[in-house]
């Protein structure tokens, strides 16, 4: 939608430009003074292939999709190891997390290192051992530096068997994909605080 807005409003300064250009035949065009790139000299209109989502097409998804892979198998390694030093490092702060509670009132904000280490730390110190994870993971490659997924998640504790969803995007950053933004449900009004575990998405 963003981008869709900002489309329109260059749309429209392009147009205003064209007209007060036409209105001015005699005008002298400053020397320096160079069309935008993307903009098409004669009608002043987008040229949508060198900018948004269609200039940044993914060159291979199907190698994206194997990093993320390997970096959700990582990701369940260090959970299993309670190692949330480890796991801070693998994220780009701040990290904006998302949830709801049980009346469906959503929270959501941006965590800094330090805010989001104090709301996973018990969370660490207390999570039960003997859980079992299998996850299902549908990955969306949107360019060689942005993925986003939904993770189809069932957990098992002795006999108690429990299914759920999470969402997430990791980006791209210094050639490591980093988590950037973690979307899990039902931990609104939480001790830990607002947003979902790390593990949302792991695989």
């Amino acid at each position: 939608m963003r981008s869709i807005a900002v489309s329109i409003v260059v749309l429209c300064a392009a147009s205003a430009w064209a007209d007060n250009k036409a209105a001015k035949p005699t005008e002298a065009k400053p020397a320096e003074a160079k069309p935008a790139e993307a903009m098409a000299a004669p009608t002043g209109a987008m040229d949508m292939s060198k900018m948004g989502p269609c200039s940044r097409k993914p060159t291979n998804e199907s190698a994206t999709k194997k990093e993320i892979t390997e970096f959700f198998k990582q990701e369940e390694d260090l959970m299993k190891k309670g190692d949330l030093d480890a796991m801070m490092a693998r994220m780009d702060f701040p990290v904006f997390m998302a949830t709801d509670d049980a009346k469906g009132t959503t929270e959501a904000k941006e965590f800094s290192r330090d805010e989001y280490a104090k709301m996973m730390k018990p969370y660490f110190e207390h999570a039960p051992k003997d859980v079992k994870r299998t996850h299902k993971s549908t990955v969306s490659v949107l360019s060689d530096a942005m993925v986003v997924f939904v993770d189809d998640v069932t957990e098992t504790m002795g006999k108690q068997k429990m299914s759920g969803r999470s969402s997430g995007m990791l980006v791209k950053k210094d050639g490591q994909w980093k988590w950037k933004a973690m979307m899990e449900p039902g931990w609104g009004g939480m001790n830990q605080g607002t947003g979902g575990s790390s593990t949302a998405g792991s695989k």
